[in-house]
């Protein structure tokens, strides 16, 4: 149906004013770096970054905060895994020294923390509180509405680290992952050293998933890292229909007609190759 008017509450894409922001992200000046976040980051986006313990989240937010700092914006981490001393001592040896850090868990104070900074890393989704009476469930989804609403509000990029469980399940759920823009996971990559790390984002809104190899050290990610193209789906091999093939096929004329099951048992094949013949024959026809 031609419509000449727009619905209530919609509104037609020519009309939308994309925000400058859009085109202007914050980068650290390190190709290697920015091209992970697609370019850059984008004001506003949220992101979770989730590991096992111990292969290196913090250490990654930390010297990506410094870098960003040192590019002129306003960074900050809010832990509340470590105190401020514990955070300043590991600092050190990664020779960051202009990041503006703070034990705050409450939500709210968060979410507040946000109208401060261009960048915010939160350590870690486990630590939120709230002084709201809320049972485990409804607690999740308030903290995960009140991020991703505060940060677009904010103009303030927000970067969540996320623990996983021993059994390597995402601890509070998938709720977060979901209702954020950015989702990036740091593997070891054992098949080249325990040192390496394979940084995958495997959930981009406003850029490319992809995969990226680098060394992290004493001191650091050395981010020189080697870029890894997502994996292709694998191809279905074409297969040709004989006549004879083509002929029992379509000799199948009894309830419940051509389905699968009766291809695999008239030809006697596999229940995949039943399947590439009834898809090729289909488009024979």
């Amino acid at each position: 149906m031609q419509l000449d008017h727009q619905r209530i509450g919609f509104t037609r894409i020519s009309d939308v004013n994309i925000p400058d922001s859009f085109y202007n992200r914050l980068k650290t000046g390190e190709d290697e770096i920015d091209t992970i976040f697609g370019d850059g980051i984008l004001l506003g986006s949220t992101m979770t970054m989730i590991s096992d313990p111990g292969v290196g989240k913090s250490i990654f937010c930390r010297t990506l905060l410094e870098k960003l700092g040192n590019a002129g914006y306003d960074v900050g981490y809010a832990s509340g895994e470590e105190d401020i001393n514990q955070i300043a001592y590991s600092a050190a040896s990664l020779g960051i020294k202009n990041l503006q850090t703070a034990t705050i868990t409450d939500i709210d104070e968060l979410c507040d923390a946000m109208e401060q900074f261009d960048v915010l890393v939160i350590d870690s989704f486990q630590t939120i509180t709230t002084k709201r009476d809320l049972n485990s469930r409804t607690k999740v989804q308030y903290f995960c509405n009140s991020i991703v609403k505060s940060a677009k509000q904010h103009n303030c990029v927000v970067i969540v680290i996320v623990q996983k469980t021993s059994s390597g399940e995402i601890r509070g759920g998938t709720t977060l992952p979901f209702a954020v823009d950015v989702n990036i996971r740091i593997l070891k990559d054992t098949e080249v050293s325990e040192e390496f790390r394979l940084i995958e984002v495997y959930k981009n809104r406003f850029g490319r998933a992809g995969k990226y190899e680098m060394e992290m050290t004493s001191s650091g990610y050395i981010f020189k890292g080697v870029y890894v193209e997502p994996e292709q789906p694998a191809k279905v091999a074409k297969i040709p229909i004989s006549e004879q093939r083509k002929e029992l096929i379509l000799s199948i004329t009894e309830p419940p007609l051509i389905t699968v099951d009766r291809v695999m048992e008239e030809v006697g094949v596999a229940y995949q190759t039943a399947a590439n013949l009834l898809r090729e024959l289909t488009f024979e026809r």
